[in-house]
């Protein structure tokens, strides 16, 4: 009851506040509209011969001047008694001298896009100079065109009697940006075509607009705090407004561009070729028919205007749109294990680098389909099924490119997580959410083309459910190779013979159990041995009692990992021989070689097939352990000799500069 009592208050302390911004807007509106009453009675422009004043705005990608934008600038001439040509950025010299012929260029730094560039021209003049004009133009170089008579669109909106209009409506939606002061995107007129007829142009509050424009220096301030504010802002203070297509949803002028022509609209935006085909449409995740093969048609038909200059720029997004090579890793894992995705998706980046792919990695949590665009191959490691990675496969299906699952463990299917003794001690809930993930991993893997996995018992188990399953075993980065290196110099020897656990995560406790009458015999005997405890591993008491013999680290960063390996005498890599640990990859055993370490593997899975016994390592059944550790114990040159060969053997075929990745 108290708890309900106490919502309650919330709710009626929150009333006066509702209230009172229902009263706010309420008498926000009284006021437009008896605003715009009075301006409609004192509105006095000269639609008949006004004299205009053009800011033409320029931004220029290319090494020169594009000539559709020349070609729109001198379509608007006709309607301006001065231009003035902002340049954001730099233009070779011939092309400033070209714009010289059309009217003032003036260069600045390529900051606060345009409306940073209107801001500039505006503010060039005086309020004053402005004042000697009927009509300002505020016109982008995105426009292409003109396709029609811009007189007769211009006595069409003069016949409106506004007092500012544009060619297009942006559409309501919430705020993108998260900069708009509305809280929202209002309805408002798009900003690369905006003329300001003299009833706003004469207000002091315009000119005061523009000298108090807060910074426009990325897009979406640029849109939250001047496009979709301006209309809104003037509209509010009782300015009428409209514009020449009153369509304004489903982004008409971008994707119905031949519609919005036959709307009235005179000009086609530059990134509306860019939905060329159907296809264009997937990256924006949205199902459209391109009107681009249309509108050519009708420009070619029933235009003066020169096809070719629109045909130039479909080239130029076709060649932009094609693949580049470029191979997509989506990690699933985002570092909650930082050994999963250095290895399967930093170090798997660096050995596609290297051969010569362009490789972009992003997180699941943060991917988005255009991500995918340019990607020939998608590698999809270890996430849990998500609408936008459906929606991926879908596009890349229809478009034949390859999406391949990585999964490096036995954790698609619990028929094989249930084995771990870590999931049986999980709680109901916590083992529901558990094998809910497991589901998923086997789910997404199910609709992808091909999976990549890290050990041939990972691909014997893969291939009962996919047909196509590639190795691509872990291998170490440039990096940890030469923190490796440094570790080795480092090394001090003395009479102490350490021997160490390094526990990679919360399922391995039994496998250490596996090893310990063998650990606790050696450690009776043998009182210049320590085993040093690393990591995830919770210490028995019967190792406890050995007391200084027992030397426990921290888990440590992987950069820090080498200097601590690189101290040891004897590495173990102990693994029950259950279906899951077959399954194991053998990255205890690199780690250990690449700092000249010897190790002692479990004989089973990865290990033996990636060690040499008595060569490069020693592989041990579970009653050979004892044996096995005590000879490296008693025998130096034994040690040092395999740990001298699998060193030679990691540096030339297990890092990512020796080992091509074969997708």
């Amino acid at each position: 009851m108290a708890s309900s009592a106490q919502a309650l208050l919330i709710k009626v302390k929150k009333i006066p506040m509702i209230l009172k911004r229902k009263t706010i807007r309420f008498i926000s509106k009284i006021r437009a509209s008896i605003m715009r009453c009075f301006r409609n009675i004192v509105r006095d422009n000269s639609y008949e011969f006004p004299k205009r004043l053009l800011i033409y705005t320029i931004f220029e990608s290319e090494k020169h001047l594009q000539e559709y934008k020349v070609l729109f600038l001198e379509g608007l001439l006709p309607f301006a008694d001065r231009v003035e040509i902002v340049v954001n950025g730099t233009l070779p010299e011939n092309d400033l001298k070209r714009l010289a012929k059309y009217g003032n260029v003036q260069q600045r730094e390529n900051k606060g896009y345009d409306a940073g560039a209107f801001q500039f021209g505006i503010l060039s003049l005086s309020y004053q100079e402005l004042q000697q004009f009927d009509q300002l133009l505020l016109v982008n170089d995105t426009n292409i065109g003109p396709l029609s008579d811009l007189a007769e669109v211009f006595k069409r909106m003069d016949s409106k009697k506004l007092d500012f209009w544009g060619m297009s409506f942006g559409e309501v939606q919430p705020d993108f940006t998260g900069m708009n002061p509305y809280g929202f995107i209002p309805e408002h007129l798009q900003s690369y075509f905006l003329v300001i007829e003299h009833s706003l142009l004469k207000d002091k509050l315009f000119y005061h607009y523009w000298q108090n424009l807060p910074d426009t220096s990325s897009r979406n301030a640029a849109i939250g705090r001047h496009e979709t504010v301006f209309t809104r802002y003037f509209s509010n203070r009782g300015y009428v407004y409209d514009a020449v297509v009153k369509e304004g949803t489903d982004s008409p002028i971008y994707i119905h561009p031949l519609r919005a022509i036959r709307d009235g609209m005179p000009l086609v935006k530059y990134s509306a070729l860019a939905n060329f085909d159907d296809h264009q449409f997937l990256w924006q995740e949205l199902e459209r028919q391109s009107e681009i093969p249309e509108l050519l048609k009708y420009i070619e038909e029933e235009t003066d205007f020169p096809v070719h200059i629109l045909e130039d720029i479909i080239q130029k997004y076709k060649t932009s749109s094609k693949t580049k090579n470029q191979i997509l890793i989506i990690d699933g894992v985002e570092n909650i294990i930082p050994q999963c995705t250095r290895y399967r998706v930093l170090n798997k980046a660096e050995q596609l680098k290297q051969q010569g792919y362009d490789v972009k990695v992003v997180n699941h949590s943060s991917f988005i389909i255009p991500d995918a665009k340019h990607a020939d191959i998608v590698i999809i490691y270890r996430a849990t099924k998500s609408e936008k990675l459906l929606k991926l496969i879908s596009i890349m299906k229809k478009l034949g490119r390859k999406v391949y699952y990585d999964i490096d463990d036995l954790v698609f299917d619990t028929k094989y997580t249930d084995q771990l003794e870590y999931t049986q001690s999980l709680s109901k809930k916590e083992k529901a959410s558990y094998d809910a993930a497991v589901q998923q991993y086997g789910d997404m893997l199910g609709r992808c083309d091909a999976v990549i996995t890290s050990t041939e018992h990972l691909k014997t188990e893969l291939e009962k459910k996919k047909s196509e399953v590639i190795i691509h075993r872990n291998v170490l980065s440039k990096k940890l190779i030469h923190l490796s290196n440094k570790a080795i110099s480092k090394k001090i020897t003395d009479e102490t013979i350490k021997i160490a656990y390094f526990s990679g995560s919360i399922t391995h406790n039994e496998n250490f159990e596996m090893i310990k009458p063998a650990l606790i015999k050696i450690l009776e005997k043998f009182k210049n041995v320590e085993l040093h405890l690393a990591g995830h591993l919770d210490i028995p008491a019967d190792i406890e009692k050995f007391g200084n013999q027992i030397v426990v680290h921290p888990y440590v960063d992987w950069e820090e990992l080498p200097d601590l390996i690189g101290q040891m005498d004897i590495n173990l890599a102990p693994l029950k021989q259950t279906l899951f640990n077959e399954a194991k990859s053998e990255i205890k055993w690199l780690e250990a070689a690449a700092v000249k370490v010897v190790t002692v593997a479990s004989n089973i899975g990865s290990f033996k097939e990636m060690i040499k016994d008595g060569e490069t390592g020693v592989l041990a059944l579970p009653e050979q352990w004892y044996n096995k550790l005590e000879e490296l114990v008693v025998n130096e040159q034994y040690r040092n000799q395999m740990a001298e060969q699998a060193y030679q053997f990691v540096l030339a075929n297990c890092t990512t500069s020796t080992v091509r990745a074969d997708i």
